[in-house]
């Protein structure tokens, strides 16, 4: 476009600065919405079982993503039923299961750190499932991560809190997989992504629901605080979050989304540190140190 033609329509070259702006300032919200679920779902969890948590807030992010679906007039008929249970049995069942108990007894920063140990299980899960290389900086990333969770979750210290810290790198493990079932099925060929999103929460859902023997619906502390906190983690963390999630694939280069990574458990351990007290130790400090070192390598390899 030429100088003169920008000054004869300066509503275009408005439209197209905002165009180039609006994907990096929906990468900056989604990153501080996502980093803030873990203290938001922290605090929600003291009104009610975890069970009932998990229940309520799936329920909701799988009724968000159906009620999108149908407005936006998509077909309701599951694409890859099969591959769409694989990833819903993963991420919203197992994923949603072991960070809700991880997070009972786990503080909400070291949580998000561990959960964030994803990009390694990542890296060894793609190299089984989709043949990609293993090269020399993935395994500098592993180490740097391995050493870092040692100085985490500390397993010379036996006594008492390492089931959660072990429960949250078991969601990590979960959320890796159902990411590399998803990316093998957009493999096989044209894929409505939003679909396979709503397909595969409902799924994950059908085994949360059999734990509703175990859920206590009558004595749920009810209070504003707890009905917005639910529908943050259900709703707008859960559904709109993944939406936007995979908008942003479609626009920004691989490399910048990756870092995410990075950002959030940091965010998210700043956040738990003013909000709820929860001040890291400077083993664990030096522990997320090793793994963030460790996600910027798997990132850039």
């Amino acid at each position: 476009m030429s100088a003169s033609s920008t000054t004869l329509n300066p509503f275009l070259s408005r439209t197209t600065t905002s165009a180039r702006w609006l994907p990096m300032l929906l990468f900056a919200a989604l990153v501080t919405l996502w980093a803030y679920n873990y203290v938001v779902m922290k605090q929600t969890l003291q009104a009610t079982t975890p069970i009932t948590h998990l229940i309520l807030r799936t329920t909701l992010g799988s009724l968000t993503l159906f009620g999108v679906l149908l407005a936006r007039g998509r077909a309701i008929r599951p694409q890859r039923l099969a591959q769409a249970a694989q990833v819903g049995l993963s991420t919203t069942c197992l994923y949603s299961l072991s960070i809700t108990l991880a997070l009972v007894a786990g503080a909400a920063g070291r949580t998000s750190v561990l959960v964030f140990t994803m990009p390694f299980w990542v890296a060894l899960l793609s190299r089984w499932l989709l043949a990609e290389p293993f090269g020399r900086r993935t395994g500098q990333a592993l180490a740097a991560g391995f050493v870092g969770l040692m100085l985490i979750v500390a397993p010379w210290q036996l006594h008492g809190g390492v089931l959660p810290m072990l429960l949250a790198v078991l969601a990590g493990f979960f959320w890796a997989l159902g990411s590399v079932l998803s990316k093998r099925a957009t493999r096989c060929g044209q894929l409505d992504s939003l679909n396979f999103s709503a397909w595969q929460a409902l799924i994950g859902l059908l085994p949360i629901l059999a734990l509703w023997p175990w859920a206590d619906f009558a004595h749920i502390h009810w209070s504003g605080s707890f009905v917005l906190g639910l529908l943050y983690a259900g709703v707008l963390s859960s559904a709109v979050g993944w939406l936007a999630w995979l908008w942003l694939l479609k626009r920004l280069p691989a490399s910048t989304l990756s870092f995410n990574a990075l950002v959030i458990p940091l965010l998210a351990v700043a956040m738990a540190a003013v909000q709820l007290g929860e001040w890291p130790l400077a083993r664990e400090l030096a522990g997320m140190l090793l793994v963030g070192v460790g996600i910027v390598l798997i990132a850039r390899r």
